[in-house]
Protein backbone atom coordinates (compact mmCIF):
# COMPACT_ATOMS: atom_id res chain seq x y z
CA UNK A 1 0.00 0.00 0.00
CA UNK A 2 2.84 2.42 0.79
CA UNK A 3 4.04 2.28 -2.82
CA UNK A 4 0.60 3.18 -4.19
CA UNK A 5 0.38 6.08 -1.75
CA UNK A 6 3.85 7.21 -2.88
CA UNK A 7 2.68 7.06 -6.49
CA UNK A 8 -0.36 9.27 -5.80
CA UNK A 9 1.23 11.75 -3.36
CA UNK A 10 5.02 12.12 -3.67
CA UNK A 11 5.07 11.22 -7.38
CA UNK A 12 1.63 12.84 -7.77
CA UNK A 13 0.90 11.30 -11.16
CA UNK A 14 -2.53 11.84 -12.75
CA UNK A 15 -4.69 8.76 -12.11
CA UNK A 16 -4.67 7.60 -15.73
CA UNK A 17 -0.85 7.69 -15.90
CA UNK A 18 -0.41 5.99 -12.54
CA UNK A 19 -2.85 3.26 -13.63
CA UNK A 20 -0.96 2.80 -16.93
CA UNK A 21 2.31 2.28 -15.05
CA UNK A 22 0.69 -0.17 -12.66
CA UNK A 23 -0.75 -2.13 -15.57
CA UNK A 24 2.69 -2.27 -17.23
CA UNK A 25 4.88 -3.04 -14.22
CA UNK A 26 2.41 -5.07 -12.19
CA UNK A 27 2.76 -3.40 -8.78
CA UNK A 28 3.48 -0.12 -7.04
CA UNK A 29 6.75 -1.54 -5.73
CA UNK A 30 7.90 -2.34 -9.27
CA UNK A 31 7.10 1.21 -10.39
CA UNK A 32 8.98 2.60 -7.38
CA UNK A 33 12.07 0.56 -8.24
CA UNK A 34 12.02 1.18 -12.01
CA UNK A 35 14.36 3.70 -13.62
CA UNK A 36 12.79 6.94 -14.80
CA UNK A 37 13.87 6.32 -18.39
CA UNK A 38 12.20 2.92 -18.27
CA UNK A 39 8.99 4.53 -17.02
CA UNK A 40 9.16 7.17 -19.76
CA UNK A 41 9.23 4.48 -22.43
CA UNK A 42 5.83 3.27 -21.23
CA UNK A 43 4.03 6.61 -21.51
CA UNK A 44 4.64 10.29 -22.07
CA UNK A 45 5.83 11.97 -18.87
CA UNK A 46 6.22 15.69 -18.36
CA UNK A 47 9.54 17.02 -16.97
CA UNK A 48 7.82 17.74 -13.64
CA UNK A 49 6.45 14.19 -13.45
CA UNK A 50 9.90 12.75 -14.15
CA UNK A 51 11.38 14.82 -11.33
CA UNK A 52 8.74 13.68 -8.86
CA UNK A 53 9.22 10.03 -9.84
CA UNK A 54 12.90 10.35 -8.93
CA UNK A 55 11.97 11.05 -5.30
CA UNK A 56 12.32 7.51 -3.91
CA UNK A 57 11.23 8.55 -0.41
CA UNK A 58 8.59 6.42 1.32
CA UNK A 59 8.57 8.42 4.57
CA UNK A 60 5.61 10.66 3.56
CA UNK A 61 3.58 7.59 2.54
CA UNK A 62 4.41 5.89 5.83
CA UNK A 63 3.25 8.98 7.74
CA UNK A 64 -0.03 8.88 5.85
CA UNK A 65 -0.47 5.21 6.76
CA UNK A 66 0.21 6.03 10.42
CA UNK A 67 -2.23 8.96 10.36
CA UNK A 68 -4.94 6.76 8.85
CA UNK A 69 -4.44 4.05 11.47
CA UNK A 70 -4.59 6.62 14.27
CA UNK A 71 -7.77 8.26 12.92
CA UNK A 72 -9.56 5.07 11.92
CA UNK A 73 -9.48 5.94 8.22
CA UNK A 74 -9.71 2.98 5.85
CA UNK A 75 -7.60 2.85 2.69
CA UNK A 76 -9.03 1.16 -0.38
CA UNK A 77 -6.74 0.67 -3.37
CA UNK A 78 -7.80 0.05 -6.94
CA UNK A 79 -6.46 -3.52 -6.74
CA UNK A 80 -8.64 -4.29 -3.70
CA UNK A 81 -11.56 -6.64 -4.41
CA UNK A 82 -13.91 -4.28 -2.54
CA UNK A 83 -12.99 -1.27 -4.68
CA UNK A 84 -16.25 -0.15 -6.38
CA UNK A 85 -16.34 -1.70 -9.85
CA UNK A 86 -18.35 1.13 -11.37
CA UNK A 87 -15.67 3.62 -10.33
CA UNK A 88 -12.89 1.35 -11.52
CA UNK A 89 -14.45 1.32 -15.00
CA UNK A 90 -14.11 5.08 -15.63
CA UNK A 91 -11.27 6.58 -17.66
CA UNK A 92 -9.29 7.93 -14.69
CA UNK A 93 -10.30 6.18 -11.44
CA UNK A 94 -8.44 7.23 -8.27
CA UNK A 95 -5.80 4.68 -7.31
CA UNK A 96 -6.55 5.23 -3.64
CA UNK A 97 -9.80 5.97 -1.84
CA UNK A 98 -9.60 7.11 1.77
CA UNK A 99 -12.76 6.16 3.66
CA UNK A 100 -14.31 7.29 6.93
CA UNK A 101 -17.35 5.46 8.24
CA UNK A 102 -18.71 2.31 6.61
CA UNK A 103 -18.69 2.22 2.82
CA UNK A 104 -21.72 0.31 1.46
CA UNK A 105 -21.02 -2.61 -0.88
CA UNK A 106 -21.57 -0.62 -4.05
CA UNK A 107 -20.84 -3.58 -6.31
CA UNK A 108 -24.21 -5.02 -5.25
CA UNK A 109 -26.28 -1.90 -4.60
CA UNK A 110 -27.79 0.75 -6.87
CA UNK A 111 -26.46 4.26 -6.30
CA UNK A 112 -27.55 7.65 -7.62
CA UNK A 113 -25.73 10.97 -7.23
CA UNK A 114 -28.03 13.88 -6.34
CA UNK A 115 -26.32 17.21 -7.02
CA UNK A 116 -27.07 20.88 -7.53
CA UNK A 117 -26.19 24.43 -6.68
CA UNK A 118 -24.80 25.60 -3.36
CA UNK A 119 -26.99 28.73 -3.42
CA UNK A 120 -30.26 26.88 -3.81
CA UNK A 121 -33.81 28.16 -3.54
CA UNK A 122 -36.35 26.61 -1.17
CA UNK A 123 -37.69 24.77 -4.23
CA UNK A 124 -34.27 23.23 -4.90
CA UNK A 125 -33.64 22.26 -1.28
CA UNK A 126 -37.04 20.64 -0.78
CA UNK A 127 -36.87 18.88 -4.16
CA UNK A 128 -33.39 17.48 -3.43
CA UNK A 129 -34.46 16.21 -0.01
CA UNK A 130 -37.61 14.57 -1.37
CA UNK A 131 -35.71 12.94 -4.23
CA UNK A 132 -33.04 11.56 -1.92
CA UNK A 133 -35.59 10.41 0.64
CA UNK A 134 -37.59 8.52 -1.98
CA UNK A 135 -34.47 6.88 -3.40
CA UNK A 136 -33.14 5.94 0.03
CA UNK A 137 -36.51 4.54 1.10
CA UNK A 138 -36.21 2.08 -1.78
CA UNK A 139 -32.70 0.92 -0.93
CA UNK A 140 -30.75 3.23 -3.26
CA UNK A 141 -27.46 4.67 -1.98
CA UNK A 142 -27.52 8.45 -2.44
CA UNK A 143 -24.18 10.06 -3.25
CA UNK A 144 -23.43 13.76 -3.06
CA UNK A 145 -20.64 16.21 -2.23
CA UNK A 146 -21.71 17.55 1.20
CA UNK A 147 -21.57 21.13 -0.07
CA UNK A 148 -24.05 23.69 1.18
CA UNK A 149 -27.43 23.87 -0.51
CA UNK A 150 -28.63 20.98 -2.66
CA UNK A 151 -25.90 18.53 -1.59
CA UNK A 152 -26.70 18.99 2.10
CA UNK A 153 -30.43 18.59 1.49
CA UNK A 154 -29.78 15.40 -0.50
CA UNK A 155 -27.73 13.84 2.30
CA UNK A 156 -30.37 14.71 4.89
CA UNK A 157 -33.14 13.24 2.78
CA UNK A 158 -31.11 10.07 2.26
CA UNK A 159 -30.47 9.72 5.98
CA UNK A 160 -34.19 10.00 6.69
CA UNK A 161 -34.84 7.26 4.14
CA UNK A 162 -32.65 4.81 6.04
CA UNK A 163 -30.16 3.66 3.38
CA UNK A 164 -26.51 4.66 3.92
CA UNK A 165 -25.39 7.78 2.07
CA UNK A 166 -21.91 8.66 0.77
CA UNK A 167 -20.26 12.10 0.85
CA UNK A 168 -17.45 12.58 -1.65
CA UNK A 169 -14.90 15.16 -0.54
CA UNK A 170 -12.89 17.46 -2.79
CA UNK A 171 -10.59 18.05 0.19
CA UNK A 172 -8.52 15.96 2.62
CA UNK A 173 -10.39 13.04 4.14
CA UNK A 174 -9.77 14.15 7.73
CA UNK A 175 -11.43 17.55 7.36
CA UNK A 176 -14.96 18.87 7.05
CA UNK A 177 -15.73 21.35 4.31
CA UNK A 178 -17.71 23.47 4.75
CA UNK A 179 -17.25 23.67 8.52
CA UNK A 180 -20.94 24.46 8.96
CA UNK A 181 -21.70 20.84 7.97
CA UNK A 182 -19.95 19.29 10.97
CA UNK A 183 -23.21 17.94 12.37
CA UNK A 184 -24.27 16.57 9.00
CA UNK A 185 -20.92 14.82 8.61
CA UNK A 186 -21.34 13.13 11.99
CA UNK A 187 -24.75 11.84 10.88
CA UNK A 188 -23.33 10.59 7.58
CA UNK A 189 -20.49 8.74 9.30
CA UNK A 190 -22.95 6.99 11.61
CA UNK A 191 -25.09 5.86 8.69
CA UNK A 192 -22.77 5.79 5.70
CA UNK A 193 -19.34 7.01 4.65
CA UNK A 194 -17.19 9.88 3.48
CA UNK A 195 -14.61 9.21 0.76
CA UNK A 196 -11.79 11.22 -0.78
CA UNK A 197 -8.77 10.62 -2.99
CA UNK A 198 -6.86 13.06 -0.77
CA UNK A 199 -5.10 11.69 2.35
CA UNK A 200 -5.20 13.21 5.85
CA UNK A 201 -3.61 16.63 5.96
CA UNK A 202 -3.50 17.08 2.17
CA UNK A 203 -3.57 20.66 0.91
CA UNK A 204 -6.05 21.03 -1.94
CA UNK A 205 -7.20 24.01 -3.95
CA UNK A 206 -10.40 24.68 -5.82
CA UNK A 207 -9.34 22.13 -8.42
CA UNK A 208 -10.18 19.37 -5.95
CA UNK A 209 -13.90 19.97 -6.38
CA UNK A 210 -14.18 19.42 -10.16
CA UNK A 211 -11.97 16.34 -9.71
CA UNK A 212 -14.23 14.88 -7.03
CA UNK A 213 -17.19 15.23 -9.40
CA UNK A 214 -15.86 12.37 -11.53
CA UNK A 215 -15.88 10.17 -8.41
CA UNK A 216 -19.49 11.06 -7.57
CA UNK A 217 -20.67 10.17 -11.06
CA UNK A 218 -18.28 7.22 -11.29
CA UNK A 219 -19.72 5.59 -8.17
CA UNK A 220 -23.27 6.02 -9.46
CA UNK A 221 -25.61 4.52 -12.02
CA UNK A 222 -26.77 8.02 -12.82
CA UNK A 223 -26.71 11.66 -11.76
CA UNK A 224 -29.82 13.62 -10.80
CA UNK A 225 -29.55 17.42 -10.98
CA UNK A 226 -32.08 18.89 -8.54
CA UNK A 227 -31.44 22.57 -9.26
CA UNK A 228 -28.62 24.27 -11.15
CA UNK A 229 -28.09 27.63 -12.84
CA UNK A 230 -26.40 27.80 -16.21
CA UNK A 231 -22.87 27.92 -14.75
CA UNK A 232 -23.20 25.43 -11.92
CA UNK A 233 -20.57 22.88 -10.96
CA UNK A 234 -23.40 20.33 -11.01
CA UNK A 235 -23.36 20.59 -14.80
CA UNK A 236 -19.73 19.45 -14.75
CA UNK A 237 -20.84 16.34 -12.86
CA UNK A 238 -23.60 15.76 -15.41
CA UNK A 239 -21.12 16.13 -18.28
CA UNK A 240 -18.72 13.67 -16.66
CA UNK A 241 -21.60 11.24 -16.15
CA UNK A 242 -22.36 11.33 -19.86
CA UNK A 243 -18.68 10.71 -20.68
CA UNK A 244 -18.73 7.73 -18.31
CA UNK A 245 -21.86 6.29 -19.92
CA UNK A 246 -24.09 7.02 -16.92
CA UNK A 247 -27.68 8.22 -16.92
CA UNK A 248 -28.48 11.90 -16.38
CA UNK A 249 -31.72 13.13 -14.81
CA UNK A 250 -32.84 16.70 -14.18
CA UNK A 251 -35.66 18.40 -12.29
CA UNK A 252 -37.30 21.13 -14.39
CA UNK A 253 -37.81 24.64 -13.07
CA UNK A 254 -39.61 27.75 -14.18
CA UNK A 255 -38.62 29.08 -17.59
CA UNK A 256 -37.65 32.38 -15.99
CA UNK A 257 -35.96 30.91 -12.90
CA UNK A 258 -32.18 31.57 -13.08
CA UNK A 259 -31.52 28.80 -10.56
CA UNK A 260 -33.04 26.20 -12.90
CA UNK A 261 -31.55 27.39 -16.19
CA UNK A 262 -28.82 24.73 -16.20
CA UNK A 263 -31.17 21.88 -15.30
CA UNK A 264 -33.65 23.00 -17.96
CA UNK A 265 -30.87 23.05 -20.55
CA UNK A 266 -29.85 19.51 -19.60
CA UNK A 267 -33.41 18.39 -20.32
CA UNK A 268 -33.30 20.14 -23.70
CA UNK A 269 -30.10 18.22 -24.43
CA UNK A 270 -31.63 14.84 -23.62
CA UNK A 271 -31.50 14.37 -19.84
CA UNK A 272 -34.56 12.59 -18.50
CA UNK A 273 -37.05 14.97 -16.92
CA UNK A 274 -37.90 13.83 -13.39
CA UNK A 275 -40.55 15.00 -10.93
CA UNK A 276 -39.93 12.54 -8.10
CA UNK A 277 -37.85 9.54 -7.06
CA UNK A 278 -40.13 7.11 -8.87
CA UNK A 279 -39.14 8.66 -12.20
CA UNK A 280 -35.60 7.46 -11.45
CA UNK A 281 -36.47 4.17 -9.77
CA UNK A 282 -38.50 2.94 -12.75
CA UNK A 283 -35.29 2.93 -14.83
CA UNK A 284 -33.68 0.27 -12.62
CA UNK A 285 -36.50 -1.92 -11.28
CA UNK A 286 -35.76 -4.63 -13.81
CA UNK A 287 -32.09 -4.80 -12.84
CA UNK A 288 -31.98 -4.27 -9.07
CA UNK A 289 -34.19 -5.40 -6.22
CA UNK A 290 -35.42 -2.07 -4.91
CA UNK A 291 -36.88 -2.35 -1.45
CA UNK A 292 -36.90 -0.44 1.84
CA UNK A 293 -33.79 -0.88 4.02
CA UNK A 294 -34.04 -3.17 7.02
CA UNK A 295 -33.00 -0.59 9.62
CA UNK A 296 -35.15 2.28 10.82
CA UNK A 297 -34.33 5.71 9.52
CA UNK A 298 -32.17 7.76 11.90
CA UNK A 299 -33.38 11.04 13.37
CA UNK A 300 -31.84 14.01 11.60
CA UNK A 301 -31.38 17.16 13.63
CA UNK A 302 -31.62 19.93 11.02
CA UNK A 303 -34.62 20.45 8.70
CA UNK A 304 -34.45 21.63 5.12
CA UNK A 305 -35.28 25.17 6.22
CA UNK A 306 -31.93 25.43 7.99
CA UNK A 307 -30.18 24.05 4.91
CA UNK A 308 -31.64 26.81 2.79
CA UNK A 309 -30.94 29.46 5.40
CA UNK A 310 -27.28 28.46 5.52
CA UNK A 311 -27.06 28.31 1.73
CA UNK A 312 -28.64 31.74 1.36
CA UNK A 313 -26.00 33.31 3.59
CA UNK A 314 -23.15 31.78 1.64
CA UNK A 315 -21.56 33.54 -1.31
CA UNK A 316 -19.84 30.39 -2.52
CA UNK A 317 -21.05 29.12 -5.89
CA UNK A 318 -19.39 26.34 -7.87
CA UNK A 319 -18.83 28.53 -10.92
CA UNK A 320 -15.66 27.89 -12.93
CA UNK A 321 -13.71 31.00 -13.90
CA UNK A 322 -14.46 32.15 -17.45
CA UNK A 323 -11.90 31.20 -20.04
CA UNK A 324 -9.70 34.13 -21.02
CA UNK A 325 -8.47 34.83 -24.50
CA UNK A 326 -5.12 33.26 -23.60
CA UNK A 327 -6.71 30.16 -22.12
CA UNK A 328 -4.26 27.32 -22.94
CA UNK A 329 -7.08 24.94 -23.80
CA UNK A 330 -8.69 27.32 -26.29
CA UNK A 331 -5.27 28.21 -27.63
CA UNK A 332 -4.51 24.52 -28.22
CA UNK A 333 -7.68 24.23 -30.31
CA UNK A 334 -6.89 27.19 -32.55
CA UNK A 335 -5.36 24.92 -35.20
CA UNK A 336 -8.42 22.71 -35.56
CA UNK A 337 -10.10 19.71 -33.86
CA UNK A 338 -7.96 17.58 -31.52
CA UNK A 339 -8.51 14.32 -29.60
CA UNK A 340 -8.53 14.24 -25.80
CA UNK A 341 -5.11 12.56 -25.59
CA UNK A 342 -3.45 15.31 -27.61
CA UNK A 343 -5.12 18.01 -25.53
CA UNK A 344 -3.75 16.50 -22.30
CA UNK A 345 -0.24 16.72 -23.75
CA UNK A 346 -0.64 20.29 -25.05
CA UNK A 347 -2.31 21.73 -21.95
CA UNK A 348 -0.62 19.69 -19.21
CA UNK A 349 -4.03 19.08 -17.62
CA UNK A 350 -5.07 15.68 -16.28
CA UNK A 351 -7.87 14.03 -18.23
CA UNK A 352 -10.41 14.62 -15.44
CA UNK A 353 -9.56 18.32 -15.18
CA UNK A 354 -9.57 18.58 -18.97
CA UNK A 355 -12.99 16.90 -19.30
CA UNK A 356 -14.40 19.20 -16.62
CA UNK A 357 -13.08 22.27 -18.42
CA UNK A 358 -14.29 21.05 -21.81
CA UNK A 359 -17.76 20.47 -20.36
CA UNK A 360 -17.92 24.03 -19.05
CA UNK A 361 -16.70 25.48 -22.36
CA UNK A 362 -19.16 23.32 -24.29
CA UNK A 363 -22.04 24.57 -22.16
CA UNK A 364 -20.87 28.13 -22.83
CA UNK A 365 -20.82 27.49 -26.57
CA UNK A 366 -17.04 27.93 -26.83
CA UNK A 367 -16.23 24.31 -27.71
CA UNK A 368 -18.09 21.41 -29.27
CA UNK A 369 -17.46 17.68 -29.38
CA UNK A 370 -17.25 15.98 -32.75
CA UNK A 371 -17.59 12.26 -33.57
CA UNK A 372 -14.56 10.21 -32.56
CA UNK A 373 -13.99 12.14 -29.31
CA UNK A 374 -12.58 15.14 -31.15
CA UNK A 375 -13.01 18.64 -29.74
CA UNK A 376 -13.31 21.81 -31.81
CA UNK A 377 -13.16 25.47 -30.84
CA UNK A 378 -16.16 27.58 -31.86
Amino acid sequence: MQYLIWLTTTAALPPEKAWALLARFGSGKAVFEAETDELSRVLLLTPAEKQRLKKRDLAPAQRILADCRRQGIHILSIVDEHYPQRLKAIYDPPLILYVRGELPELNDLPAIAVVGTRRCTPYGAVTAEKLAFGLSQNGVVVISGMAEGVDSAAHRGALKGGTPTIAVFGTAIDGCYPAINGGLLRDILRHGAAVSEYPPGAKTGRGGFPRRNRIMSGLSLGVAVAEAPDKSGALITAGLALDQGRDVFAVPGGVDAPGSAGANELIQRGAKLIRNAEDILCEYRGVYRLSPPAQAAPVIREPVASVYAAASKSGAISTPAPASTDDPLLAALCGGPLPLEELTVRTGLSSSDLLAKLTVLELKGRVRQLPGKLFERL
